[in-house]
């Protein structure tokens, strides 16, 4: 088990932690997990996650010499790889991916032997006032990232607003023939907004029951969960997921290079929120605004997938915290590779046991040793919420 402290660009630093088999970087600007690495199965070290060319190095978009290029985009300066927003995604207030959080401790956890860190961010801003405080966690053996987040109202009024967790895969991850698939269902697509330069695939407003029965809009009904060839199209599409399932998860399945992307939450966890949604963003050489591509009209630079949880569709603000108020939110983010090419086809349940994830394909499987119930992770929250060192740092 290792974790240390690394610089990054003009005095960006990020987190480092690993385990034999798995390994993760995460940035103090925005919280941005930036690699989430497996070695696949000839040896080669794989980041699941995507950081796409024009992701600022800089102290921030508004100090930038090429700051204009960013135009009305100014987020997408942080944009790519793994990242909680709270409480909206506006750049025009306080959130959690436009901020500089603050690493208040880190450390082995002697229960399990895994390594954790705490980082912290505070809103002041008026009617947006709020605290978060967030842990993340390797434990031995497993290729699992385990995230909580603790939401505080700490202003005197309602706060009201969404809460969601992406994450942005690409090559050599994502690649034609690569599989996208969740345990959500009733799954509808939404119409480009007024800021997005692209086209649709999937017809928006229609509600379907399944991934591979989305309805195109020039007719008939496609895959969505297979991706294709560049199509030059851009979909947001969001699915429920049942109320009555453990978890809610979303993965991407590459076949040919036998790897395997899974990110989870609890769905039924009396200690934390549940995310009741999954959404996914499939950009297959669709966006011709900049910066996706290198001016407005211009030729699609970004082929991507951004799988997220979320509390409702875009600009919605339907989470409530009453002054004091606060919630936890779980996350998993999982990597692994898998030696059983008869997977290529997808795998048709996922089952849960005693060391974690199970996924099947009639006589086929493979396994993502996990914690899904998360009781390390919870069990570290309550040991550093009742320190008194800690609560003396946060005051």
């Amino acid at each position: 088990m290792d974790i240390r402290r690394l610089p990054l660009w003009e005095g960006r630093y990020a987190t480092y932690m690993s385990n034999d088999i798995f390994s993760s970087l995460i940035e103090d600007q925005g919280e941005v997990l930036l690699e989430l690495t497996s070695r696949t199965l000839s040896g080669a070290r794989i980041n699941a996650l995507a950081l796409p060319y024009f992701r600022g190095t800089g102290a921030g978009v508004i100090s930038d010499d090429n700051g204009e290029w960013w135009q009305n985009s100014a987020a997408l300066y942080q944009a790519g790889g793994g990242y909680f927003t709270f409480p909206s995604s506006s750049g025009e207030h306080i959130n959690s991916v436009n901020t500089y959080w603050t690493l208040r401790r880190y450390g082995t956890e002697e229960e399990h032997g895994g390594v954790w860190r705490l980082s912290e961010m505070k809103s002041r801003e008026e009617g947006n006032r709020y605290r978060l405080e967030k842990i993340d966690m390797l434990l031995p053996g497993h290729p699992v990232l385990y995230t909580a987040i603790r939401i505080t109202n700490t202003g005197s009024d309602t706060l009201m607003g969404s809460a969601s967790w992406h994450s942005m895969v690409s090559a050599p991850l994502l690649e034609t023939g690569s599989l996208v698939s969740s345990n959500a269902k009733y799954w509808t697509a939404y119409a480009l907004s007024k800021r997005e330069s692209g086209v649709n695939r999937f017809l928006p407003g229609m509600i379907f029951d399944e991934l591979r029965h989305a309805p195109l809009v020039r007719g008939g009904s496609a895959d969505a969960g297979f991706v294709p060839p560049p199509t030059g199209t851009y979909d947001y599409l969001i699915g429920k997921i049942p109320d009555k399932v453990p978890l809610g998860w979303a993965a991407v399945n590459n076949p040919k290079c036998q790897l395997l992307y899974f990110m989870f939450t609890p769905h039924s966890d009396e200690d934390a929120f549940s995310f009741p949604n999954v959404d996914i963003t499939e950009n297959y050489l669709g966006r011709m605004d900049a910066p996706w591509a290198l001016f407005d009209g211009a030729t699609p630079e970004i082929r991507a997938v951004t799988l997220g949880f979320n509390t409702g569709p875009k600009g919605t603000r339907n989470l409530s915290l009453e002054p004091g108020e606060t919630k936890m939110i779980l996350i998993g983010n999982g990597f692994i590779s898998y030696d059983n090419p008869r997977l290529g086809l997808g795998f048709y349940s996922v089952e849960l046991t005693e060391e974690g994830f199970v996924f099947k394909r009639t006589k086929s499987w493979a396994m993502l040793s996990a914690d899904y119930e998360f009781r390390a992770i919870k069990a570290l929250a309550v040991k550093l919420s009742s320190d008194s060192d800690y609560q003396g740092q946060l005051s």
